[in-house]
C-alpha cells in the first residue's frame, strides 16, 4: 500500500493529551525490546475494529490486546516512533 504502512504488535500503553484530543496508543512486536515500540496517535478520524470487524471505541481497548494497524508512513525519529493511526484491528 503506497498510501500507509501496516505493523502488528500488542498494546503496552494508553495515554491521553492534556486536551482529550488525541489519545496515545504504544504497541510492541517484542515487549522487551523498546527498540520494536511504535507510538500511534488515535483521533477522531481513526477507526478501531473489533476481530469480527464491528466498529468500537477507543475505551473498550485494553493493554495486551494483540492489533494490526494502518498507518502513515511519516514516523517522528524519536524512540519511540510516533505516526498517525488510520485504522486499528482488534485480533
Amino acid at each position: 500500500m503506497k498510501c500507509c504502512s501496516y505493523k502488528k504488535g500488542i498494546i503496552v500503553e494508553i495515554n491521553k493529551d492534556i486536551s482529550d484530543e488525541f489519545i496515545f496508543i504504544t504497541i510492541a512486536e517484542d515487549v522487551n525490546n523498546i527498540y520494536t515500540f511504535v507510538r500511534l496517535v488515535y483521533s477522531n478520524a481513526t477507526i478501531i475494529l473489533d476481530c469480527e470487524y464491528n466498529e468500537i471505541s477507543v475505551e473498550q481497548l485494553d493493554l495486551g490486546d494483540t492489533v494490526f494497524v494502518y498507518h502513515s508512513n511519516i514516523m517522528t525519529m524519536s524512540i519511540p516512533p510516533q505516526t498517525q493511526a488510520y485504522i486499528i484491528e482488534v485480533k
